[in-house]
């Protein structure tokens, strides 16, 4: 029996890192104040076109219910989230929404992209102030730096200047069409893209030229004129707080969807991986729920595109395994249950011979082995061996958590 193509199954040890970084998440969300939800996993069609449109049902897992009604999972979190908080008319503003959870899109599988996966996600609604953009992305850097990603780096960019320099160039000849060729770059060689728009109608000089505003920075004169202030306060206000951090001009993102700043977080040390999370302001989003007052930005990050980034440290924590001739079993129960109560990852032996349940502290992988025997237990003693260097000393069992802790302070330093 296999999964259907696409899917995947999070083994122990890959499942162990994402709860790490669902935890780096859960506590970031707490020190900048984020309220944390989840939206429904499951939309109305239609929902779920306001920001796709009609071509995302090719897209995303869509279907008929039993009572005939048109229904598709969730393929982000931004959507859900949106259309909770343009509901909800009751929460004071401004707002920081967060949310860590699972998806779907009916996308061809790769590598680090899967039809089901994780996000984390982060909206703001209400605010759209250098200073919130310059908090999402202080939020970004301190989560992938903390999951593992040594030299974060994120690249801003305003939508608004790159469509007034390619208006400049293409004058009438102007579409959003052009935009699209600069979110091509990464994905297809500039030939590619040159040859592919030929066939649409345009010139080799005016494609060439439509791209050469992505290589532009703040002081060139293609774009230096349409620069807004506020792209340039929320770099330095970035650069303030020690966050990496350049104006580039090759990131558009989701063409239909945002509408001014935008940016995307990368690892500096592999950028050919592509962008580990992105974002930006989308106002429109809330007009399309019946909010025209409700300002947005957010960002949002795979989890699965992280992990492969993500140079988390491997060790987990020691693993006590409790061991016992059988007279004992019940107090070497009593033993466990103590360790767990302290914080212990701790596992009670299930073989019935005591050489075979050292054998099987062994292959689960236990730092240390408590060794609960007669003639030691009657003193008030414990035997302790230390599996990696099969050294052996003895403990009182009334004050086993603080000289357990001892040891195992020792052995790191």
């Amino acid at each position: 029996m296999k999964i259907p193509r696409g899917l995947r199954d999070y083994d122990p040890e890959v499942y162990e890192k994402l709860e790490k970084i669902r935890e780096n998440f859960v506590m970031l969300s707490r020190s900048y104040n984020v309220k944390l939800m989840e939206p429904s996993s499951m939309e109305f069609l239609e929902t779920l076109k306001a920001k796709g449109g009609e071509e995302i049902i090719n897209e995303i897992y869509a279907f008929k219910d039993k009572s005939g009604r048109d229904l598709g999972l969730r393929f982000d979190l931004t959507v859900g989230i949106t259309r909770y908080i343009c509901e909800r008319r009751d929460i004071p503003l401004p707002v920081k929404l967060g949310a860590f959870a699972s998806m779907w899109r009916y996308d061809e599988p790769q590598k680090g992209r899967y039809r089901w996966f994780y996000q984390w996600d982060l909206e703001v609604y209400g605010d759209k102030t250098p200073e919130s953009y310059a908090e999402v992305l202080s939020f970004t850097y301190k989560m992938l730096k903390s999951s593992g990603v040594k030299k974060p780096i994120i690249f801003i960019s305003d939508r608004r200047t790159v469509e007034a320099a390619i208006k400049d160039i293409a004058g009438e000849k102007f579409s959003v069409d052009l935009l699209r060729a600069i979110d091509k770059l990464g994905k297809k060689s500039e030939e590619e893209i040159v040859l592919e728009y030929e066939k649409k109608g345009y010139t080799r000089d005016l494609i060439r030229s439509v791209l050469e505003v992505s290589k532009a920075d703040e002081n060139s004169s293609v774009v230096k004129k349409y620069i807004k202030p506020e792209l340039l306060e929320v770099r330095d206000l970035l650069k303030a707080l020690n966050v990496p951090v350049k104006i580039n001009f090759k990131i558009v993102r989701g063409l239909d969807y945002y509408t001014d700043i935008v940016f995307e977080a990368y690892d500096e040390e592999n950028l050919d991986l592509g962008a580990i999370a992105g974002g930006g302001g989308y106002d429109s989003l809330p007009v399309l729920f019946g909010r025209e007052d409700l300002k947005a930005l957010g960002v949002a990050g795979g989890v699965d595109r992280l992990l492969l980034a993500s140079q988390l440290n491997q060790e987990t924590e020691p693993l006590i395994y409790v061991v016992y001739v059988n007279e004992l079993k019940s107090e070497a129960f009593k033993i466990t249950e103590k360790l767990r109560d302290e914080g212990f990852r701790s596992d009670l032996a299930h073989k019935n011979r005591l050489n075979e349940q050292l054998s099987e502290a062994e292959r689960n992988g236990a730092s240390l082995v408590l060794l609960v025997l007669p003639r030691e237990f009657s003193r008030g003693i414990l035997k302790v061996k230390e599996m990696k260097t099969r050294q052996e000393f003895e403990i009182s069992k009334e004050d086993l958590a603080t000289q357990i802790n001892k040891f195992l302070t020792s052995s790191k330093s």
